[in-house]
């Protein structure tokens, strides 16, 4: 009984090893469904080896949402939340611009940067802004920021699918 018992445990990791070899050779869609078949149909011990060879293979199963942020310098200028809004407004419409210009569905502000977009309207870099800078980036392109705005959004829904 001993013997059946060692020939049954080597049985069992032989068996083992081949199913995780076969893992291996399922094509990411089969390897996918079956993920899903055996969530259904309760199969633990599968799941967790289905599920170790999706995470070997590097799928992403839930990803994280992606964010669109940047960051502002940490001055006073843009501790003032008015300030810091003008700026982000008058950059975001160049931004946004820029991007249905050249179909761009990816994070605005992959596309330019702060301290160029002060530069050219102020000629000094993001860092050294002023209160006395604030009227000309409060002033910049005041008129087209909604207009712009709902452009980029259906644009967005259009051809990005957001």
């Amino acid at each position: 009984m001993n013997t059946s018992l060692k020939a049954l445990a080597v049985f069992i990791t032989l068996a083992g090893s081949a199913w995780a070899e076969d893992l291996q050779d399922l094509p990411d869609d089969t390897l996918l469904g079956e993920v899903v078949t055996a969530t259904e149909n309760g199969e633990e011990e599968r799941l967790l080896d289905l599920m170790r060879e999706v995470q070997a293979r590097g799928f992403l199963m839930f990803p994280k949402p992606q964010t669109c942020t940047f960051s502002y310098p940490d001055t006073e200028f843009f501790g003032n939340e008015i300030f810091r809004g003008a700026v982000r407004w008058g950059f975001g419409t160049d931004l946004r611009e820029l991007a249905m210009s050249q179909g761009f569905c990816g994070c605005i502000y992959n596309l330019g940067s702060l301290d160029a977009f002060t530069t050219e309207r102020v000629d000094k870099p993001a860092h050294a802004l002023t209160a006395a800078d604030f009227n000309t980036m409060r002033r910049y392109r005041n008129a087209d920021w909604n207009t712009i705005d709902q452009r980029y959004a259906t644009f967005r829904e259009e051809s990005c699918g957001a």
